[in-house]
């Protein structure tokens, strides 16, 4: 039987390594506007953002790394709503 500390370890170390992996998948190369980048991902050879800057590229793709965490907990509604609200939508009720 685990304890709750060694659960939540490895919750903490599955969180973290779908982390990196959402993050090594999804690259910030040169955009052709001056000064400016985009997000590819290299799994689907697709671009995802961009162009903006490095520190909004960058940032998104930290949120991507965490909308896949979610959606690896088992919360795809979670993840679903958070987009919405990122996308300017009102929350949607989770539990109705």
């Amino acid at each position: 039987m685990k304890t709750n500390e060694q659960i939540i370890q490895e919750i903490t170390a599955f969180m973290a390594d779908v982390w990196l992996a959402g993050c090594d998948h999804r690259v910030i190369a040169p955009a052709l506007h001056l000064n400016s980048y985009m997000v590819l991902d290299v799994r689907d050879n697709a671009r995802l953002f961009g162009p903006a800057s490095s520190d909004e590229c960058r940032l998104f793709i930290h949120r991507m790394a965490a909308l896949d965490v979610l959606r690896a907990l088992g919360t795809e509604r979670v993840a679903d709503a958070s987009l919405r609200v990122v996308n300017g939508a009102k929350a949607p009720m989770l539990n109705g």
